[in-house]
């Protein structure tokens, strides 16, 4: 293999010469031949890269990182194909079977306290222009370091922009502007500039052009001294996210940034939504008048230092505890079961991997021994259609509820279309069992009069100031005023948090979608108020109790606590429902408040707010309005009127339609 892998290099080098791309799919390739070994590529198997796949997941790299090295081999199997194309020879990599669903990650900016506190740390003119470069004008590090003196142009006036050439990705040039503060920074470098023969703008302490390694080695020394932990490309989207926050229309910041294809900007600015942030503050101001809430707490605190982006990694041995499970079953039985909940393992987080790995492994143990003890099973070619609906029905007879029946009967056909995927011999006739029909329950909202007996409830018992007690109130209107689940409010970061702008950024939500959510005054009161009570550890998890992370348990026996007093049936997934429910019946849209739910579609949202009568009839009452107020004379005639007017007349208006 090793020197089929010479001969994709040398492909790639006379595609990509100039860029990146051949170093990293050649060492892709060696990492692969690592694990494989030096075998023929046409020894190579499917099975080989289910191998290389389990074996990622198990260090723990990201479904990006995984999904780029799979993407890396089906060109390298691609590209030997193509060397002889009158051969059949199927390419093992299968996307649909090997590809890690990685979810939808928001842009990865740094908020403008931060940047502001970078700049602060910064005491060198040169690094000063560099990292300028990058949070005003979008370059990429790449771009920066190839820059030539001949590429800037001053302005043409004492107040104007000056203009910058840049070639970016592929090779495409690009021309981006820079503020007058921006370009007197640069000139502050120019005039400290040694005389060098190099061309390039930025010299490093040799006179010769800079390195892209040396310039991220240099921002993480100021990074470090701010506090911070920062990359090059954050300062990028941070540049974006800044634009569209100022509604720059996207197809012109699409050009500043250099992207072939506007769907690329979408990504850098998916987190900045100024429309949608002024809804829901509009929304949420009548809710809270309505309401009539305020917080006791009053304190001020500095922004937070930005912790690392990672947010951890689920331990190898929760999922070997997990896998303990299925020893009762068959080996024909126990060894796909293992590999089906390894594979879902990787698309967990990192905190919810062990609660969701022994929920599933436990369901699925649970429905094979129920048909193995109704059916003499000795390998696939023994599982039946007739098999699975007599085990539901078995489970409809038991009295479980039609949502659960249905969860269950997923769960068991995701893991037979996993089965049959690695070639097993699963009968197709098992795909087509029906799922059990249930009804649409209502939304598990609070009124508002219960909301507020909760509310005053939470106030009275959080009083006292303490430590604990801020903590409490901090959470429960996080909880109240943003919608968030449970688990994606205990997974908050510190860093997460943006206080002075009023923006919550939630990583790693359900499907591992990110979103942004919005602060009320009310919520950034109480979290200012617990910051400072927060303990000073290396941990930075955002809600901490005796210095570790907050338990799922705590919330709830508090939540029932409150509950109890307060005469309220309330979990915190029924907060939820109400924050949406209430937002829908003071203005906000449906499509808005989607966004902030993190659903995937409207239908969903639908489920989680109920419009109210009283809403709807005063919605109708202003279309009325507005309707009634049309002149009879520009109303459309009914056909009975029609039939009784002039015949020339009824042909003139069909003509005239």
């Amino acid at each position: 293999m090793n020197e089929s892998i010479k001969r994709f290099e040398r492909y790639l080098q006379r595609r990509y010469g100039d860029r990146s791309t051949p170093k990293h799919y050649v060492s892709d390739m060696r990492i692969f031949i690592r694990h494989v070994g030096d075998k023929p590529p046409t020894d190579v198997s499917m099975k080989d890269i289910d191998s290389f796949m389990d074996q990622q997941a198990a260090q723990g790299l990201s479904p990006a990182t995984m999904n780029r090295r799979l993407a890396t081999l089906r060109t390298f199997f691609e590209f030997l194909a193509s060397e002889d194309p009158d051969r059949s020879w199927p390419n093992p990599v299968n996307w649909r079977r090997h590809k890690v669903k990685e979810g939808e990650t928001l842009p990865r900016d740094i908020p403008d306290w931060a940047v502001a506190r970078l700049f602060a740390a910064i005491d060198d003119d040169r690094d000063r222009a560099i990292f300028g470069l990058m949070v005003g004008a979008g370059l990429r590090v790449g771009e920066v370091v190839s820059i030539r003196l001949q590429d800037l142009e001053a302005p043409s006036s004492p107040d104007g922009m000056a203009s910058l050439r840049v070639q970016g990705k592929g090779r495409k040039e690009r021309m981006v502007w820079l503020t007058p503060p921006l370009y007197a920074t640069i000139q502050e470098w120019l005039q400290r500039r040694v005389t060098s023969a190099s061309e390039h703008l930025f010299l490093n302490q040799h006179g010769g052009p800079l390195s892209e390694a040396g310039v991220q080695y240099r921002l993480n020394q100021h990074a470090e001294r701010a506090g911070l932990q920062v990359t090059c490309h954050q300062l990028r989207h941070t540049f974006a996210r800044r634009l569209a926050e100022q509604e720059m229309p996207i197809e012109s910041l699409s050009k500043l940034l250099g992207h072939a294809q506007v769907q690329t900007t979408q990504i850098y600015t998916a987190g900045a939504n100024p429309k949608l942030q002024a809804a829901f503050a509009q929304a949420m101001s009548q809710v809270e008048e309505a309401s009539q809430s305020t917080v006791v707490a009053q304190a001020e605190t500095s922004s937070p230092s930005l912790p690392n982006r990672k947010q951890g990694q689920a331990d190898p041995a929760e999922l070997e505890r997990c896998l303990v499970v299925f020893d009762p079953l068959p080996e024909w039985l126990r060894t796909p079961l293992c590999a089906f909940l390894t594979y879902r393992w990787r698309n967990w987080q990192p905190h919810r991997a062990e609660k969701q790995g022994r929920g599933l492994a436990r369901l699925l143990l649970r429905s094979w021994k129920q048909l193995l003890n109704q059916q003499t099973l000795h390998g696939w070619a023994d599982v039946r259609r007739s098999h699975l609906e007599t085990w539901l029905a078995g489970r409809q007879e038991a009295g479980i509820a039609a949502s659960s029946q249905a969860t269950e009967l997923g769960e068991m056909l995701s893991f037979l279309r996993f089965a049959a995927d690695r070639n097993l011999p699963v009968d197709a006739n098992l795909f087509r069992v029906a799922y059990p029909e249930r009804t649409e329950a209502l939304p598990r909202y609070l009124t508002d009069s219960e909301y507020k007996r909760l509310e005053r409830v939470v106030l009275s018992q959080t009083a006292d100031e303490s430590p604990a007690a801020v903590r409490d109130r901090a959470w429960f209107f996080t909880l109240a005023h943003t919608g968030l689940r449970l688990s994606e409010m205990l997974n908050l970061r510190v860093g997460n948090l943006d206080l002075p702008t009023g923006r919550l950024t939630v990583r790693g939500g359900k499907n591992s979608r990110d979103r942004v959510a919005y602060l009320t005054p009310v919520l950034v009161e109480a979290l200012r108020a617990y910051l400072p009570h927060r303990d000073s550890i290396a941990d930075d998890h955002l809600w901490l109790d005796a210095g570790c992370p907050l338990r799922e348990s705590y919330i709830r026996r508090c939540m029932r606590d409150w509950g109890e007093l307060s005469d309220v049936a309330v979990t915190p997934h029924r907060l939820r429902h109400t924050f949406a429910t209430r937002l829908i019946n003071h203005g906000l849209s449906l499509e808005s408040l989607s966004k902030l739910l993190g659903h995937k579609n409207l239908s969903m949202t639908q489920r989680y707010a109920r419009i109210h009568d009283a809403t709807v009839r005063s919605q109708f009452q202003e279309a009325m309005t507005a309707i009634e107020g049309i002149a009879v004379s520009d109303w459309p005639q009914s056909q009975s009127a029609l039939a009784d007017a002039d015949p020339s007349s009824v042909y003139q208006n069909v003509d005239s339609v």
